[in-house]
């Protein structure tokens, strides 16, 4: 079945949602529900624990999941994608709202609602002026990093209900050390529920990941409860669950309130968006499609904006039900429109059903689901790549565990982007050999042998970087060190110059200076395969007059060649 195409004119260019109602039929209708009650299955449970994580009432899991799947549907351009209430956003959530709404549930909520809607609006803004690129600033190492340590510190916030403790700290270690030391409040029957449902879960996913077992935990959890009344035993239930659909309405919070929860939007939008365009992007590829990337910014505002005016928090890609809806042969948008669907009907007529529900169950579920995001072959793969990157992933997993989500993830790029500038800085560089091939000679890089010229009075130097500023100081050095080695026999020093693409007023002044030393020393400078943008820099500066046009070579071979022939 061909998956339908947005269009990319009139109103659908800005609403991509639209082409959905064009290319509908009865027969894709009758696939994508059974895909929706699938993924509905899944959500129900999950939606609810994440409501608990984020500190609001689980409810709102399900207003955020109702909110974020249906503007996704209408504004984003992934065919697969499912959006709702994730761990993430929810742990960061309650990381920047508890310690503002000072145990009033009422002054959270609102919060957190509000957390929603600055999310939306900064992608809104991000994707109007088209800043996809800036996940590039999260690089693998510090998403490793920073995935393991929000998995750990989703774990921690989940222990007390375990062990049916009510946990003082919130920060992982302390929350650790304070369990050890109270284990033996442990509630026993609480305890034993737990790990139950987590051993169901573990079986079920070894013996078919397509199962729902979520749903099933939930429902049995569920059953034993009210048939043994486990309230009544001291198992912490989640009690009545507000029945009805959510109020639209604007969180009531002061301007200052606004202004300290906006950092910790602007991490969740990057976080959020990082997160969303990479898997939106693996399952576009697997199925043909494509993705607009800043349309994608203005899908997550709309689903933020949509989960916050519903009385929610921070809506995220779930992974979990994405990779359902595409292993049931979800082939469009109308998976999360009739998953939405479903989610109207069980919150109008099903939430009382909810009451018995265990608490320590939700704990289960999110415990499990978050194991499976740590990724120990990940560190191990860049340790192989690179050590530093592997120490990198270290920094932001400490990071994130000591001092926060937030600005664990603010070192970590700090420290990314001086790597960055170091490596700018000392680029790759080489003196270059002359070795004879069947094609004739060639140049590379020294490395079979100590040399300090590549033949009698030449030097072949290669800078694997454009030349700018950040590295004006290393090329001339570097390029002094193998002057001053040379001997006093140097007449010329060739500059294979064709990874130099760019160069800046530092770099120009530097190599004026560089030619101007050379030339006191009675050697040449020339260059060899700079690019037409480098030969337009080199007019411009007026270094082609200074070095002479006809010492611009168009290879190094010729170079060397005019060399010998003078």
């Amino acid at each position: 079945m061909k998956t339908p195409t947005p269009p990319s004119k009139g109103i659908s260019r800005f609403i991509p949602g639209l082409a959905l109602f064009r290319g509908v039929s009865p027969v894709l209708l009758r696939t994508e529900l059974v895909v929706a009650v699938t993924v509905f299955a899944v959500l129900v449970p999950s939606a609810m624990a994440y409501g608990e994580l984020a500190g609001v009432d689980p409810v709102a899991g399900l207003y955020v999941a109702l909110g974020a799947m249906v503007m996704y549907a209408l504004f984003g351009t992934s065919m697969q994608v499912v959006m709702g209430p994730e761990a993430t956003s929810a742990i960061i959530t309650a990381a920047a709202v508890a310690p503002l709404a000072g145990g009033d549930p009422a002054r959270y909520a609102a919060l957190a609602a509000m957390t929603a809607i600055l999310v939306g609006i900064v992608s809104l803004l991000a994707g109007v002026a088209k800043l996809g690129f800036i996940t590039d600033f999260l690089s693998k190492p510090i998403l490793v990093g920073y995935i393991v340590g929000a998995t750990l510190i989703v774990i921690g916030s989940q222990l007390g209900k375990m062990f049916g403790i009510s946990l003082e700290s919130d920060k992982f270690f302390q929350q650790v050390f304070e369990l050890i030391s109270r284990l033996d409040e442990t509630h026993l029957l609480t305890f034993i529920i737990g790990v139950i449902c987590m051993a169901a879960l573990f079986i079920m996913r070894r013996v078919n990941r397509a199962l729902p077992g979520s749903l099933i935990v939930v429902v049995g959890a569920i059953l034993v409860s009210f048939f043994f009344d486990l309230e009544a035993k001291g198992v912490k239930v989640v009690g009545p669950v507000t029945p009805g659909l959510p109020h639209f309405s604007i969180p009531v919070v002061s301007i200052q309130d606004i202004i300290t929860l906006l950092p910790a939007a602007i991490a969740l939008t990057v976080l959020i968006y990082a997160d969303e365009i990479l898997t939106a992007r693996v399952f576009a590829n697997r199925h043909g499609q494509k993705v607009n990337a800043n349309q994608e910014f203005i899908a997550l505002g709309f689903a933020n904006i949509g989960a916050g005016f519903l009385s929610g928090f921070p809506a995220a890609l779930s992974a979990s039900r994405t990779a359902v809806s595409d292993q049931m042969g979800g082939k469009t948008q109308w998976v999360g429109l009739i998953a939405a669907a479903l989610t109207i009907i069980f919150l109008l007529f099903f939430t009382p059903l909810l009451a018995p529900l265990p608490t320590v169950a939700l704990g289960a579920i999110i415990i499990v689901a978050s194991i499976g995001l740590i990724d120990i072959p990940a560190f191990r793969f860049l340790r192989k790549v690179r050590v530093f990157e592997f120490w990198l992933a270290i920094v932001t997993l400490w990071g994130v565990l000591v001092v926060g989500i937030i600005a664990g993830i603010l070192v970590a790029v700090i420290l990314s982007l001086v790597n960055v500038i170091y490596h700018i800085s000392r680029p790759h560089d080489a003196l270059l050999d002359d070795i004879d091939a069947s094609g004739g000679t060639i140049y590379r890089g020294v490395t079979d042998k100590e040399t300090a010229v590549t033949e009698p009075g030449l030097i072949v130097y290669r800078f694997d970087a454009p030349l700018v500023f950040a590295n004006a100081a290393f090329f001339t050095e570097r390029l002094e060190e193998l002057v001053a080695n040379a001997g006093t026999g140097l007449k010329c020093v060739i500059l294979d110059a064709e990874a130099i693409s760019d160069f800046d007023s530092t770099a120009a002044e530097a190599l004026e200076n560089l030619d101007a030393e050379l030339e006191r020393l009675g050697v040449d400078l020339w260059i060899a395969r700079a690019n037409a943008p480098l030969r337009d820099l080199l007019k411009v500066t007026g270094l082609t007059a200074r070095i002479g046009e006809e010492n611009i070579y168009p290879s190094v071979r010729a170079a060397v060649s005019a060399y010998h022939a003078r």
